[in-house]
This record gives C-alpha cells, structure tokens and sequence, in this order.
C-alpha cells in the first residue's frame, strides 16, 4: 500500500496527482492494445516500431512509464515496479503475432492465448497500482495532506514493533494551535483551513524526514518521533514552536496572522499500550495550555 508520510511522503492532493498520471499511463496503454487488435483482426499493416525488440520502450505507455518522473512519483507503489517486466512481455508476445501476421503465416490459438493471458495480468497489475493509490487516500486528511487517526493507528503499531525489536526511544506529542477558535469566528472557516494547510506546511519543514505527522482532530495534531530520546524531542519541539510564532500565515488576501501553539510530549514505552502514550502525551498538553500555553511540557518533568 502506498505509504502517505510526512515530507518525503505525498499529500492527498498529491495522490490525486499521481492517480490521474495514472489513468494518463492507462489510456496510453488500451490505445496500443487497441491498435494491435486492428492490427491481427483487419489485416493492417504493423507499425515498425511495434516490430521492434524494445518495442515496449517506444509505445505511448512505455514511453510514459520509463520517464525519469516515474520513478520518484510512483516509488511508494510497490506493485508499480512489476508492470514494467509484465508490459515488456506482452509486447515480446504481441511482435511474435504481429511478425506472424506480416509474414502471412498462421497464427495459433495457443499463441493468442498466451498474449492475451498476458494482457489481462497487466491491466490487472494496473488496477492493482490503482486500488493501493486509492486506498492510500482513506488513511491522509485531504484537508492538510498529514495522515488522518486511521492512519495513524497502524504507523504507531509499527513504530511499537520496531522498538521492540531494536529498544530505540520513540516520542509521541500532541500539538494543539491556541485560540484557532477566534481564526474561525473571526476570519471564518475558509481562512481557518489556510491556516491549517500552512500550519503542516511547516511542521514538515522543521521537522525531520522520519518523523510523522497526524491530524488528531480539528486543529489538533499528533507527532510520531522515532528515534529520539525525550530531550531530544522536547528540543526539536521547542524549536517548531519557535518557528510557529515568528512566522505568519500570510493568506491568499494578503493578510499575516501569528500562530502559536501548545506542545505534550510523552516517550513510547515498552509494555505500554499506545493508548496510554497518547493519554499522557494530552495530559501533558493540558498542562501546556493551563501554563499559559504557547509552549512544550513534557510527561512527567
């Protein structure tokens, strides 16, 4: 499945980019198959570069699937990789027939079937491509591009499992922006999601490439930090909360509104269930918000 994440990951509007190259690649691809069938069926000539031995190299999908842009855009989706060795022999096949045909000669059903065995796994390895994009958009905030609370269950349970296996620290902290209530009541709920979608802009360039972030809910976010010792964490934290507050949102109006928000952290524990992490991380939160907030309290200090 495709992994939504943070800054090396996509965001939902992203998603929705790649799903449509997608269908672009898609509709490349039953053009040519089209044209093959004319091909056999109504005696037509072959192109030559359908004759070719890297023939799959020179089609429309080829063409688009073997761009350097594919590569990164589509290196989360672990089936993307495998159409590329299924499209190569269907067109291995497909110049076999083709060849056939040229030459007059007759073309065996068991030949056929192979090519056509052969199509029908690529389209499905191209629905498979598709459903794992799609299914990647059910765990992201389309609002925001962070991962959403299903997504964040299963990437704290792997966190868990890979502290268990290496004993490596790991941090979770609750983010919540003061008095974004007044942003809504004020500039009203349009305004409000400029700010939210700057607000995770930001995050993901203080924070660091394997840390995650999630929308917990409204202007509540959670952070998962791997890797990271608790004063480790409340340090980097301090540092994002500094750079919340001395820079603006600037909206689409021309406008600046200042930002501050409140941070909680609690170290992952092993034999601790993720629910209770998550419980201290919000009780140190309230205590950010009770202290004044506009600052990082950490669990148990």
């Amino acid at each position: 499945m495709l992994q939504i994440t943070d800054r090396d990951g996509q965001s939902a509007m992203d998603v929705m980019r790649v799903l449509n190259d997608l269908d672009t690649g898609i509709i490349h691809h039953l053009s040519w198959f089209k044209r093959a069938h004319r091909t056999l069926v109504c005696d037509q000539p072959a192109l030559a570069k359908d004759m070719a031995e890297d023939a799959h190299l020179h089609c429309d999908f080829g063409l688009w699937y073997h761009h350097p842009d594919r590569e990164h855009e589509f290196a989360q989706v672990s089936a993307f990789a495998a159409i590329g060795d299924l499209h190569q022999s269907m067109h291995a096949l497909a110049r076999d027939l083709l060849q056939r045909r040229t030459a007059q000669l007759p073309i065996s059903c068991s030949d056929y079937d192979r090519f056509m065995e052969r199509s029908i796994a690529f389209k499905l390895a191209l629905r498979h491509v598709q459903y794992d994009i799609i299914k990647s958009m059910c765990i992201v905030d389309p609002l925001t591009g962070a991962w959403n609370r299903h997504g964040m269950y299963a990437r704290l349970g792997e966190e868990q499992e890979r502290m268990i296996r290496s004993s490596d620290p790991c941090c979770l902290c609750m983010m919540d922006l003061d008095f974004f209530k007044a942003v809504n009541d004020t500039y009203g709920h349009p305004v409000g999601d400029e700010v939210l979608r700057a607000t995770v802009h930001l995050m993901s360039s203080v924070l660091r490439k394997y840390d995650s972030i999630f929308r917990y809910g409204g202007e509540e976010f959670l952070i998962c930090m791997p890797r990271t010792p608790l004063d480790q964490a409340e340090s980097i934290l301090e540092r994002l909360r500094r750079r919340l507050e001395e820079t603006p949102v600037l909206l689409k109006s021309g406008q600046k509104i200042t930002i501050t928000a409140s941070f909680g952290v609690a170290p992952m524990l092993l034999g601790v269930d993720i629910q209770e992490t998550l419980e201290s991380s919000d009780y140190a939160l309230l205590c950010a918000k009770s202290s004044g907030r506009n600052r990082v309290c950490v669990w148990g200090k």
